[in-house]
């Protein structure tokens, strides 16, 4: 029965690590916040705690993660946040990188709401934790179906605080404008491409 815990919950945090790991604005915002080292474990700290919330919604059985409106829901609170904020990023793109490095430096308060909308209100982070870690805990049940949620969480903290202590770690290499310029653009291509997935979800 030991073992078959620990395998369990060691094969719930790699499953995590293979949803989670990537390039998403969540991670993106980390990687940021870590290499110009501006409040990093906070916003570390919050997206975890964020992340720890959904699957634990996601985890325990509740049926309206299986819901078509809420899915919809979940399109179109992201469409809107998403267009905003891919707004936000082709704006800073003609900004001299000393400009945007300054302009870009949050204080506390701001980085954790920042890190808290870009996992509450970004539909990618739902349907990870929600439908996905949450549809697989199903295959579980009982004490196995918590050591399931245990590795999940862990997974999620090692994918967390490993990027921020890697990304703070060689942030003199990766804080230049070259780094920034590939940075933004990936962002803006990965979040155009998550808003025309998103918007003919609504269409199908």
């Amino acid at each position: 029965m030991m073992l078959q815990f620990f395998t369990t919950l060691f094969g719930g945090a790699l499953f995590v690590l293979g949803v989670i790991a990537g390039i998403g604005p969540q991670n993106l915002n980390t990687m940021t916040h870590a290499i110009r080292r501006n409040h990093e474990y906070a916003v570390a700290t919050t997206c975890f705690l964020a992340d720890i919330a959904l699957i634990l919604l996601g985890c325990l059985g509740l049926k309206f993660t299986e819901s078509k409106i809420f899915l919809l829901l979940i399109n179109l609170i992201g469409i809107g946040f998403l267009s905003y904020y891919l707004w936000l990023k082709i704006k800073g793109l003609n900004k001299p990188h000393e400009v945007k490095f300054s302009q870009d430096i949050l204080d506390k308060k701001s980085a954790i709401l920042r890190a808290l909308a870009l996992t509450w209100l970004n539909p990618l982070v739902a349907i990870d934790t929600l439908v996905i870690i949450g549809g697989a805990s199903t295959n579980y049940h009982g004490i196995m179906n918590f050591a399931f949620i245990a590795g999940a969480i862990l997974g999620d903290f090692i994918w967390l605080f490993g990027l921020t202590l890697i990304s703070r770690t060689f942030a003199e290499r990766l804080n230049r404008p070259l780094v920034w310029l590939f940075i933004d653009i990936s962002t803006i291509l990965l979040v155009a491409y998550i808003l025309i997935r998103m918007v003919s979800f609504l269409f199908t």
